[in-house]
Protein backbone atom coordinates (compact mmCIF):
# COMPACT_ATOMS: atom_id res chain seq x y z
CA UNK A 1 0.00 0.00 0.00
CA UNK A 2 1.05 3.63 0.05
CA UNK A 3 2.73 3.98 3.09
CA UNK A 4 5.66 1.46 1.35
CA UNK A 5 7.17 4.61 0.90
CA UNK A 6 7.72 5.62 4.00
CA UNK A 7 11.60 4.68 4.09
CA UNK A 8 12.06 6.36 1.23
CA UNK A 9 11.39 9.75 2.70
CA UNK A 10 14.33 12.19 3.62
CA UNK A 11 14.20 15.76 4.69
CA UNK A 12 15.03 16.87 1.61
CA UNK A 13 11.42 15.69 0.26
CA UNK A 14 9.84 18.08 2.40
CA UNK A 15 8.51 21.79 2.91
CA UNK A 16 10.39 23.78 5.93
CA UNK A 17 7.03 23.76 7.67
CA UNK A 18 7.04 20.04 7.47
CA UNK A 19 10.77 19.20 8.65
CA UNK A 20 9.66 21.72 11.88
CA UNK A 21 6.51 19.00 12.44
CA UNK A 22 8.60 15.94 11.80
CA UNK A 23 11.35 17.30 14.29
CA UNK A 24 8.22 17.83 16.98
CA UNK A 25 7.43 14.08 16.12
CA UNK A 26 11.31 12.89 17.28
CA UNK A 27 11.22 15.35 20.23
CA UNK A 28 7.60 14.60 21.51
CA UNK A 29 7.87 17.25 24.40
CA UNK A 30 8.45 19.93 21.43
CA UNK A 31 4.83 21.35 20.37
CA UNK A 32 4.33 20.44 16.92
CA UNK A 33 1.22 22.73 15.96
CA UNK A 34 -0.57 19.60 14.71
CA UNK A 35 -4.10 19.32 15.54
CA UNK A 36 -5.15 16.11 16.67
CA UNK A 37 -9.26 16.40 17.35
CA UNK A 38 -11.21 13.60 18.60
CA UNK A 39 -12.96 11.40 16.18
CA UNK A 40 -14.88 9.28 18.67
CA UNK A 41 -17.93 12.33 18.23
CA UNK A 42 -20.14 8.97 16.60
CA UNK A 43 -19.85 5.48 15.85
CA UNK A 44 -17.65 4.69 12.82
CA UNK A 45 -19.52 3.77 9.77
CA UNK A 46 -19.40 3.57 6.06
CA UNK A 47 -18.01 7.18 5.69
CA UNK A 48 -15.70 7.43 8.40
CA UNK A 49 -14.26 4.61 6.37
CA UNK A 50 -14.21 6.62 3.25
CA UNK A 51 -13.02 9.81 5.16
CA UNK A 52 -9.55 7.71 6.53
CA UNK A 53 -8.72 6.11 3.41
CA UNK A 54 -8.56 9.13 1.70
CA UNK A 55 -7.46 11.58 4.14
CA UNK A 56 -3.66 10.36 2.97
CA UNK A 57 -4.60 12.58 -0.41
CA UNK A 58 -7.03 15.23 0.53
CA UNK A 59 -6.63 16.34 4.27
CA UNK A 60 -2.58 15.71 4.39
CA UNK A 61 -0.23 14.15 6.90
CA UNK A 62 -0.66 16.92 9.76
CA UNK A 63 -4.45 15.61 9.73
CA UNK A 64 -3.94 12.12 9.58
CA UNK A 65 -1.75 12.36 12.88
CA UNK A 66 -5.25 12.72 14.72
CA UNK A 67 -7.30 9.36 13.67
CA UNK A 68 -4.07 7.20 15.55
CA UNK A 69 -3.66 6.67 19.47
CA UNK A 70 -0.17 7.53 21.08
CA UNK A 71 0.31 3.98 20.77
CA UNK A 72 -0.22 2.36 18.05
CA UNK A 73 0.47 -0.27 15.43
CA UNK A 74 -0.12 -0.02 11.34
CA UNK A 75 0.91 -3.14 9.29
CA UNK A 76 0.79 -4.10 5.62
CA UNK A 77 0.84 -7.51 5.86
CA UNK A 78 1.65 -8.03 1.88
CA UNK A 79 5.39 -6.23 2.39
CA UNK A 80 5.78 -7.06 6.22
CA UNK A 81 6.07 -3.59 6.92
CA UNK A 82 5.12 -2.13 10.06
CA UNK A 83 4.40 1.46 11.81
CA UNK A 84 4.73 1.97 15.37
CA UNK A 85 5.75 5.66 15.62
CA UNK A 86 3.69 8.77 14.47
CA UNK A 87 7.45 10.16 13.18
CA UNK A 88 7.29 7.15 10.66
CA UNK A 89 3.41 7.74 9.82
CA UNK A 90 3.97 11.53 9.13
CA UNK A 91 6.85 10.28 6.35
CA UNK A 92 4.60 7.94 5.23
CA UNK A 93 1.92 10.41 4.37
CA UNK A 94 3.91 13.81 3.88
CA UNK A 95 4.59 12.97 0.47
CA UNK A 96 0.84 12.80 -0.75
CA UNK A 97 0.22 15.65 0.76
CA UNK A 98 -1.49 18.13 -2.42
CA UNK A 99 1.10 15.93 -4.71
CA UNK A 100 0.48 16.48 -8.52
CA UNK A 101 0.11 14.27 -11.49
CA UNK A 102 4.06 13.87 -11.58
CA UNK A 103 4.74 12.93 -7.75
CA UNK A 104 7.46 10.68 -7.99
CA UNK A 105 5.61 8.35 -5.63
CA UNK A 106 2.55 8.17 -8.09
CA UNK A 107 -1.00 9.24 -7.96
CA UNK A 108 -3.20 7.07 -5.57
CA UNK A 109 -6.95 7.01 -5.60
CA UNK A 110 -8.98 4.57 -3.08
CA UNK A 111 -12.59 3.92 -3.36
CA UNK A 112 -14.38 2.18 0.02
CA UNK A 113 -17.01 -0.86 -1.24
CA UNK A 114 -17.99 -1.77 2.06
CA UNK A 115 -17.40 -1.27 5.84
CA UNK A 116 -18.40 -3.44 8.29
CA UNK A 117 -18.12 -2.82 12.38
CA UNK A 118 -19.40 -1.96 15.62
CA UNK A 119 -19.06 -0.54 19.25
CA UNK A 120 -17.92 -3.34 22.08
CA UNK A 121 -17.32 -3.55 25.47
CA UNK A 122 -13.22 -2.30 26.21
CA UNK A 123 -11.47 -5.70 25.31
CA UNK A 124 -7.96 -6.72 23.77
CA UNK A 125 -7.07 -9.95 21.15
CA UNK A 126 -7.10 -13.32 22.42
CA UNK A 127 -3.68 -14.65 21.28
CA UNK A 128 -1.78 -18.46 21.38
CA UNK A 129 -0.12 -18.81 24.54
CA UNK A 130 3.26 -21.09 24.97
CA UNK A 131 6.26 -22.62 22.94
CA UNK A 132 6.64 -22.36 19.33
CA UNK A 133 4.74 -25.36 17.83
CA UNK A 134 6.63 -28.67 17.18
CA UNK A 135 5.86 -28.21 13.29
CA UNK A 136 7.17 -25.01 12.81
CA UNK A 137 10.94 -23.76 13.12
CA UNK A 138 11.35 -21.54 15.19
CA UNK A 139 12.92 -18.47 13.22
CA UNK A 140 9.99 -18.91 11.16
CA UNK A 141 7.08 -19.06 13.57
CA UNK A 142 8.68 -15.82 15.29
CA UNK A 143 9.07 -14.26 11.86
CA UNK A 144 5.07 -14.61 11.32
CA UNK A 145 3.84 -14.55 15.36
CA UNK A 146 5.97 -10.93 16.16
CA UNK A 147 4.21 -9.19 13.77
CA UNK A 148 1.18 -10.69 14.61
CA UNK A 149 1.61 -10.50 18.55
CA UNK A 150 2.52 -6.79 18.40
CA UNK A 151 -0.32 -4.69 19.94
CA UNK A 152 -2.66 -7.36 20.79
CA UNK A 153 -2.18 -6.04 24.27
CA UNK A 154 -4.04 -2.63 22.96
CA UNK A 155 -7.25 -2.22 24.67
CA UNK A 156 -10.10 -1.37 22.02
CA UNK A 157 -14.06 -0.51 22.40
CA UNK A 158 -14.82 -0.54 18.51
CA UNK A 159 -13.57 -2.51 15.03
CA UNK A 160 -14.08 -1.93 11.88
CA UNK A 161 -13.12 -3.77 8.63
CA UNK A 162 -13.57 -2.43 5.19
CA UNK A 163 -13.33 -3.27 1.80
CA UNK A 164 -11.83 -1.37 -1.40
CA UNK A 165 -10.29 -0.90 -4.62
CA UNK A 166 -7.20 0.62 -5.38
CA UNK A 167 -5.98 2.60 -8.46
CA UNK A 168 -2.22 3.64 -8.58
CA UNK A 169 -0.86 5.66 -11.51
CA UNK A 170 3.10 4.86 -11.56
CA UNK A 171 5.94 7.55 -12.56
CA UNK A 172 8.55 5.33 -11.43
CA UNK A 173 9.59 1.80 -11.06
CA UNK A 174 7.81 0.24 -7.70
CA UNK A 175 10.29 -1.11 -5.58
CA UNK A 176 12.64 -2.70 -7.96
CA UNK A 177 9.47 -3.65 -10.12
CA UNK A 178 9.17 -1.78 -13.72
CA UNK A 179 6.12 0.25 -13.07
CA UNK A 180 6.47 3.43 -14.54
CA UNK A 181 3.84 4.78 -17.25
CA UNK A 182 1.57 2.09 -16.47
CA UNK A 183 -1.86 2.26 -13.85
CA UNK A 184 -2.82 -0.59 -11.81
CA UNK A 185 -5.81 -2.03 -10.06
CA UNK A 186 -6.08 -4.52 -7.25
CA UNK A 187 -8.71 -5.08 -4.05
CA UNK A 188 -7.27 -4.96 -0.85
CA UNK A 189 -8.73 -5.14 3.27
CA UNK A 190 -8.25 -2.91 5.83
CA UNK A 191 -9.22 -4.17 9.52
CA UNK A 192 -8.94 -2.04 12.43
CA UNK A 193 -9.76 -1.76 15.99
CA UNK A 194 -10.44 2.09 17.99
CA UNK A 195 -10.09 3.27 21.42
CA UNK A 196 -11.56 6.25 22.31
CA UNK A 197 -12.51 6.88 18.63
CA UNK A 198 -8.68 6.47 17.49
CA UNK A 199 -6.93 3.68 15.76
CA UNK A 200 -4.58 1.52 18.51
CA UNK A 201 -4.67 -1.59 15.16
CA UNK A 202 -4.50 -1.20 11.52
CA UNK A 203 -3.36 -3.85 9.39
CA UNK A 204 -4.20 -4.03 5.46
CA UNK A 205 -4.02 -6.86 3.20
CA UNK A 206 -3.98 -5.89 -0.41
CA UNK A 207 -3.70 -8.83 -4.15
CA UNK A 208 -0.42 -8.11 -4.58
CA UNK A 209 -0.63 -11.32 -7.01
CA UNK A 210 -2.93 -9.10 -8.77
CA UNK A 211 -0.84 -6.11 -8.62
CA UNK A 212 2.36 -8.04 -10.12
CA UNK A 213 0.58 -9.50 -13.25
CA UNK A 214 -0.81 -6.58 -14.52
CA UNK A 215 3.28 -5.20 -13.92
CA UNK A 216 4.37 -8.14 -15.93
CA UNK A 217 5.78 -9.86 -13.41
CA UNK A 218 4.35 -13.08 -13.22
CA UNK A 219 1.60 -14.21 -15.80
CA UNK A 220 -2.02 -14.42 -15.34
CA UNK A 221 -3.46 -17.77 -14.51
CA UNK A 222 -4.74 -20.50 -16.66
CA UNK A 223 -8.51 -20.61 -15.98
CA UNK A 224 -8.67 -23.96 -17.80
CA UNK A 225 -8.98 -25.55 -14.77
CA UNK A 226 -13.05 -23.92 -14.63
CA UNK A 227 -13.67 -26.38 -16.87
CA UNK A 228 -13.28 -29.68 -15.48
CA UNK A 229 -15.11 -32.15 -17.86
CA UNK A 230 -15.31 -34.88 -14.97
CA UNK A 231 -16.90 -32.51 -12.31
CA UNK A 232 -20.44 -33.17 -12.90
CA UNK A 233 -19.67 -36.65 -13.56
CA UNK A 234 -21.42 -39.63 -11.52
CA UNK A 235 -19.15 -42.14 -9.81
Amino acid sequence: MHFLYAAHVTDEHLTPDQQRVLRGLRAPTMSTGVDTPSHNARPKDFNSAQDWVTAFFDKGAEEVLGYYADDFVWEDIEFMQTITTKEDLYKAFVVFNNSGPESPFGVHKFEVLSYDGDRCPRQHAQTRQGPTPGEFPDEIYRRYADNIFLGADFEYDEWGYMQWIWKATHNEDFFGIPAAGKTTYTRGTTTQFYRDGKIVRCRTHWNFREFAMQLGVIPFPDDAWRNNPGLGEQS
